[in-house]
């Protein structure tokens, strides 16, 4: 019978891992390295809300520019979005973004929808499509 499933960690796969390694090891063989592909960046939606995390590196190539860059960034009291690429565009759109979205609110007297900022960061994407390079996940919060 099987054990069951319980919420947390699992060190199985760091255990299997070891395990691979020694037998790749034996027949001559190396696995492939881990490669540093840029940002980490994810949202995790559940019954209440939304979770958004990133990591805080921001590096010029393989130099590390900043140890505590803010890659989550605040679009209105109800709206966060998480960024990848050039700190200073992301910085500067979501608070280009986060005023027209303030100004949208004062005119509508309601909070401003999540459609809403996506549609305004599709447009600001759309139209610097060649001078720009990033990547943006907004995410509601519900109060």
């Amino acid at each position: 019978m099987s054990r069951p499933l319980v919420a947390g960690f699992s060190f199985e796969n760091c255990r299997r891992n070891v395990f691979l390694e020694g037998e790749v090891n034996n027949l001559g063989c190396s696995l492939p390295a881990a490669r540093k592909t840029g940002t980490t960046i994810c949202g995790v939606v559940f019954k209440d809300g939304v979770v958004l995390g990133a990591d805080t590196r921001a590096t010029e190539g393989m130099v590390v520019a900043d140890k505590n860059c803010s890659k989550i960034h605040y679009i209105s009291p109800n709206i966060y979005c998480c960024g990848a690429g050039t700190a200073a565009d992301t910085e500067m759109t979501t608070q280009i973004i986060s005023s027209n979205l303030e100004l949208h609110s004062l005119s509508t007297g309601r909070l401003p929808r999540v459609a809403t900022a996506n549609r305004m960061l599709k447009a600001d994407l759309f139209l610097n499509d060649r001078l720009i390079v990033y990547a943006f996940k907004p995410g509601p919060i519900t109060l």
